[in-house]
């Protein structure tokens, strides 16, 4: 499908995925911290590491300049938090690791991969950073600790890497290639993430990337389009200029179609030479978890869990009652069957066996006028047991997470509005 057939479909789409995040994802009800585990499971557990040196302009995450000092009381702090998640009698069997810039302090980050290991039946640890704490010996350290690193690269190409000012910061695209080829295999899983679709980025720069990326060949990668939200939209357009929605639908098949042999499976905007690895999109894979740190999400049974954002307030109510959890929303069931939709046919299939497991209810009755616009939309199939994406569902779906995000982006706002970095 052509983009001029697309266009009204999509601009539809993601002005109803705008108003459906702002009517639905905001969280005002004051909280009296994370309840005990709803099940006995193994759930995931989310770390974040709030700490940066430079921040760059598209970034919409909880961030705050690095000092030694403010890192190690921050990790004092999370250990406890942490320590107090376990006696409320949570277990896990996966552990992620997002920023800011986790590796920024390898010692503290290292102790406390160590201490979630003694206390949880962790299996999995994913972890990301940027391409300044990727040195060989850096990564050795993690031989056992981590079994994912995600290298949040971006780009290979200079001039994109000098308007986001990464340039300086982390080196050139060549530098980063080096960098990255030099430690891969030290761990069993590295990702290489890059984002398309910045407003001076034209397909033959977008080939290059891929094609640099190929031939680096790590076991993943994720490709993002850009995410311009509220909270960085002027940033963006100030830093980069306005980008184009064609280039995003006409760059995502170009995605597709390039990287297709080399990474034949694809898992939403994730691609890996295996099937049966490790992805880390855990709001996405995962439907509860549990997140401890600064500005961290939990989602648990049918309500969201909102951490305090600001690093002092954080420190005292880990102090006072170690909990930094400060307000929740509890989500009605359509919304959540809204989600599912959303993200299992973001990553290509629905099953509407675990759908009805889920829920009590049969899609086909409780979702109809959904499916069948989706269906006239020429964006899912219908099967037997399961819904499956087109090819042009595959980027309708890319716009509805990516809305997602953005409508998330709208809680960090909220609560940061008042902090300063």
């Amino acid at each position: 499908m052509r983009f001029s057939q697309a266009k009204i479909i999509t601009s539809a789409t993601s002005y109803f995925m705008n108003q459906y995040t702002k009517h639905y994802l905001h969280v005002e009800k004051p909280s009296l911290g994370l309840p005990p585990p709803p099940e006995a499971k193994k759930y995931l557990l989310y770390i974040h590491v709030p700490f940066c040196t430079m921040f760059c302009p598209y970034c919409s995450f909880n961030k705050f300049t690095y000092t030694k000092e403010a890192a190690t009381k921050y990790y004092l702090h999370l250990r406890d938090e942490i320590l107090h998640v376990k006696e409320l009698g949570y277990d896990f069997n996966y552990l992620v690791i997002g920023g800011g810039t986790p590796l920024i302090d390898e010692e503290e980050l290292i102790e406390t991969i160590e201490f979630v290991k003694k206390l949880f039946s962790i299996e999995h640890v994913s972890c990301e950073t940027d391409p300044n704490h990727i040195q060989k010996e850096t990564v050795t350290r993690l031989k056992g600790l981590v079994d994912r690193l995600s290298v949040g690269v971006q780009t290979f190409d200079d001039t994109l890497l000098k308007k986001l000012g990464r340039h300086e910061k982390f080196g050139s695209g060549e530098e980063v290639y080096e960098k990255i080829n030099s430690m891969l295999g030290i761990l069993p899983i590295t990702s290489v993430d890059l984002i398309f679709n910045f407003p001076t980025q034209t397909k033959d720069g977008l080939i290059r990337d891929l094609d640099t990326l190929k031939k680096l060949s790590p076991e993943q990668t994720s490709v993002y389009p850009l995410m311009t939200s509220s909270l960085v939209k002027n940033s963006v357009k100030k830093t980069l200029g306005e980008f184009s929605l064609e280039n995003e639908f006409n760059f995502f098949g170009l995605i597709k179609e390039s990287l297709k042999d080399a990474y034949p499976s694809r898992h939403g905007w994730s691609f890996s030479k295996e099937s049966e690895v490790i992805i880390d999109e855990y709001i996405i894979d995962n439907e509860e978890y549990v997140g401890v740190g600064s500005g961290s999400f939990s989602f648990l049974k049918d309500t969201l869990y909102l951490n305090e954002f600001a690093l002092d307030n954080y420190s005292t109510l880990i102090e006072k009652r170690r909990s930094a959890v400060t307000k929740e929303r509890t989500f009605p069931a359509n919304s959540r069957m809204y989600y599912r939709l959303m993200v299992d046919l973001f990553n290509g299939k629905l099953s509407k066996k675990k759908f009805t497991a889920m829920f009590g209810e049969n899609i086909n009755d409780t979702l109809n006028k959904e499916l069948m616009l989706l269906k006239l939309s020429k964006a899912i199939k219908e099967h037997k047991e399961n819904i499956t994406t087109t090819e042009f569902g595959d980027y309708l779906f890319l716009v509805m997470m990516k809305e997602f995000y953005m409508g998330m982006d709208r809680i960090r706002n909220e609560a940061r509005k008042n902090l300063t970095l």
